[in-house]
C-alpha cells in the first residue's frame, strides 16, 4: 500500500513538472534528432525536458543544410542562447551530428545548467531551408565514476614514481 502511494505521488510530481508533449532527454544518451518546419516556430520535439543532479551541458548542432541559426528558450520563452553563425555554404550534412559538432561550417550551441529540472524550447530561422534538422544532447559536466577511478589510479602511480625517484637519488649520493 505504501509503495503504491509512493509511486502515485512520484507520477503526480512528474506530471506537474513535465508538460504533456515534452520530449524527455537523458544525460549521456547521445544525439537526439529534431527539426523546425517553419521559421521561428517551436521544433517538433520541443519542449526538451530533463532533470539533472549536478552540472550538465545541453548541446545543439545543425547537420542537414548549412545556414540555420537556432535559439534556445526556457519554458517562459526567455531567450537563453543563440547558436553560432554558420561558417560554410552549400554543405549537405549526414545526420550523424558528431562530425557536424566538430565542423565549423555548422551552427552549434552549448548551454550549461546546474542541478535541477529544465524545459527548453528550440526554434530555428530556416535560413538554410525548411524543414531545418538538428541534433540535441545532454551530457554530465562531471566525469563518470570510472573516469574518477582512472584519474585516481594515475595520481597514485605518479606519486609512486616520485617517491621511487627520491629514494634512488638518495642512494646514489
Amino acid at each position: 500500500m505504501k509503495l503504491s502511494l509512493a509511486l502515485l505521488s512520484t507520477a503526480a510530481a512528474l506530471a506537474l513538472t513535465v508538460p504533456a508533449s515534452a520530449s524527455v532527454i537523458v544525460a549521456g544518451s547521445g544525439w537526439q534528432s529534431d527539426q523546425v518546419n517553419a521559421a521561428d516556430t517551436n521544433s517538433l520535439n520541443s519542449p526538451w525536458s530533463f532533470t539533472v543532479t549536478g552540472p550538465a551541458i545541453f548541446s545543439l548542432t545543425d547537420d542537414f543544410v548549412v545556414g540555420d541559426i537556432y535559439k534556445l528558450f526556457d519554458s517562459s520563452m526567455t531567450l537563453l542562447a543563440t547558436s553560432t553563425f554558420f561558417a560554410g555554404t552549400g554543405i549537405q550534412g549526414t545526420g550523424s551530428f558528431g562530425p557536424a559538432w566538430l565542423n565549423p561550417a555548422y551552427s552549434k550551441l552549448a548551454f550549461s545548467v546546474g542541478a535541477g529540472s529544465y524545459s527548453f524550447i528550440v526554434q530555428g530561422d530556416g535560413a538554410g531551408g525548411l524543414p531545418a534538422g538538428f541534433g540535441v544532447r545532454l551530457d554530465s559536466a562531471l566525469p563518470e565514476p570510472a573516469s574518477w577511478a582512472l584519474m585516481l589510479m594515475g595520481f597514485g602511480a605518479m606519486g609512486l614514481m616520485l617517491r621511487r625517484g627520491r629514494r634512488t637519488s638518495v642512494l646514489a649520493a
